[in-house]
């Protein structure tokens, strides 16, 4: 329905002959509804540009690693147990780079690009130990995972898998300044549609300092070669899935952090977008899968 307006007195706004009710409605709640996508687009664009100028930094004292190490190899008179040292170091630095480099691009992504698939989570579980423990700071920790049960969810594999490494990463990182032998404990539990990965070490716990922000982008909790994302790619891939990374409990003798999912988020979506679906999803509400 369409209708006739006048011009107002003492109006500056030109004359406005026919207006769409909706329509107009629409354009008026439109920059309203733009202002906080734009807020957030901005403050992400904001926090990469930080953290490139940090990488740039951090990647310039690895890039004089690799060539110093690089200059070393090249001697004649350099033994076999040394040449050995200055590969592990030019390795080091490259898997540090592209670790850096990896996090920019992870937490720069404003949208999914893997493949949803259905498959268990104990198998995606695995995989990130594995990859652990091939990192320098994994080497050496004792990383023991409980029998896994074969639950299964819809899930981003390549995402879910970086999520649980970072957790598992600064586990190791955590353990290996215990006073004891450095230990992490993986535990999976499964409690109706809710999937938890539980991640323990015996590290000397979280700094009070940092507890309030540990989820914000670049904070390192003292390391001092962290991006500081690690945590916060961490949550977004578990709220994408319709869970959420929590500090189950922190002390001196152990840190635990637990990481759930929903088993179909994915797919409850899909139905709602649709129609299909007769029920709605309320926010991110999490099982209790202790």
């Amino acid at each position: 329905m369409r209708t006739h307006l006048r011009k107002p007195k003492n109006s500056d706004r030109g004359n406005i002959l026919l207006v769409d009710k909706g329509v107009g409605l629409d354009l008026q709640n439109e920059p309203q509804r733009r202002a906080p996508r734009q807020l957030i687009e901005a403050e992400r664009m904001s926090a990469i540009g930080r953290m490139a100028c940090s990488i740039s930094h951090d990647m310039r004292h690895s890039l004089t690693a690799i060539y110093a190490n690089a200059e070393f190899l090249g001697g004649d008179d350099i033994c076999a147990s040394e040449r050995a040292d200055l590969l592990l170091g030019i390795q080091e630095a490259v898997l540090a780079m592209t670790e850096r480099i990896d996090s920019l691009l992870r937490f720069g992504s404003s949208g999914r690009e893997s493949p949803l698939v259905r498959a268990r989570v104990s198998m995606v579980v695995e995989k990130a130990v594995a990859a652990v423990k091939f990192h320098p700071d994994g080497r050496n920790v004792s990383i023991t995972v409980d029998e896994l049960p074969p639950a299964k969810a819809v899930m981003d594999v390549r995402n879910l898998e970086s999520a649980i490494y970072n957790l598992l990463l600064n586990a190791c990182q955590a353990a290996t300044r215990s006073s004891h032998v450095p230990e992490v404990k993986v535990h999976l539990t499964e409690v109706d549609e809710q999937i938890c990965i539980t991640i323990s070490d015996n590290g000397p716990g979280i700094p009070a300092s940092v507890r309030r922000t540990l989820f914000d982008p670049f904070v390192t909790a003292g390391k001092p070669n962290g991006t500081g994302l690690g945590l916060t790619l961490a949550r977004r891939v578990a709220e994408e899935h319709g869970g959420s990374v929590c500090v189950e409990k922190s002390n001196r003798e152990r840190t635990v952090f637990t990481l759930s999912l929903t088993k179909n988020r994915f797919l409850l979506l899909e139905d709602l977008k649709s129609g299909r679906a007769g029920f709605e999803i309320c926010g991110n509400r999490s099982a209790n899968c202790s």
